[in-house]
């Protein structure tokens, strides 16, 4: 009403519109200038642009999952020690982490400030218009699902390959069994119903956080 709509505004974005949109101009212009038409390519490029620009935070996560992977022999030993007194052994743990510079929390923090980017990635791929009836690899089109399976089975491998590379710190090893598989259970099955352009983007997600 009113004659002064625009098309992007009927499009619902999400939460995260003010990322999402600009996502969705990116995408655009890889697929009109760099990927030569190829809608499937220009999602695998974004993917990795969005990747590298957000190293600096991954790299500090990584950093932490690493420290905590070396302290793990103390901290089992505190465990051990203190099994019947809860209060020494936090104040044990936090002495333990002081001492090292480790903040057991770091690792959390970096991962949710990339949170908005992959909540806004994910709308703008689900919603992209651009990307109906277009074929890439097994799919008939990157807004449907994937008829062969493909990307989802692709997913989950790669998904238990990555729990294998970098398991869970902190858990015992029944629950780091369940994670290694219940995870990309739970993926591989989402994928079988969502549109083939958000498996593109998982699957090369996952093999960039393999990398």
């Amino acid at each position: 009403a009113g004659g002064n709509g625009r098309l992007k505004d009927v499009i619902n974005l999400g939460f995260f519109r003010w990322v999402a949109s600009y996502l969705v101009w990116f995408l655009v212009f890889l697929h009109d200038n760099v990927t030569f038409g190829n809608w499937g390519i220009a999602i695998i490029l974004m993917t990795v642009c969005l990747r590298t620009a957000l190293f600096p935070l991954t790299y500090k996560s990584i950093k932490t999952t690493i420290m905590m992977r070396r302290l793990k022999p103390e901290v089992d030993k505190l465990n051990e020690t203190f099994k019947d007194d809860a209060q020494a052994k936090n104040l044990a743990m936090m002495e333990l982490w002081k001492k090292h510079g480790v903040n057991p929390f770091g690792g959390c923090l970096p991962q949710l400030v990339q949170m908005p980017v992959w909540f806004a990635m994910y709308t703008t791929l689900r919603t992209a218009v651009e990307t109906y009836h277009v074929n890439f690899l097994s799919c008939n089109g990157l807004s449907s699902p994937d008829p062969y399976f493909v990307l989802p089975l692709l997913l989950g491998s790669f998904m238990i390959l990555q729990q294998r590379i970098v398991p869970q710190q902190g858990m015992d090893p029944v629950q780091q069994k369940m994670m290694m598989w219940m995870m990309p259970i739970i993926f591989t099955v989402m994928m079988l119903f969502l549109p083939a352009a958000l498996g593109v983007y998982m699957l090369t997600n996952s093999i960039l956080g393999i990398v």
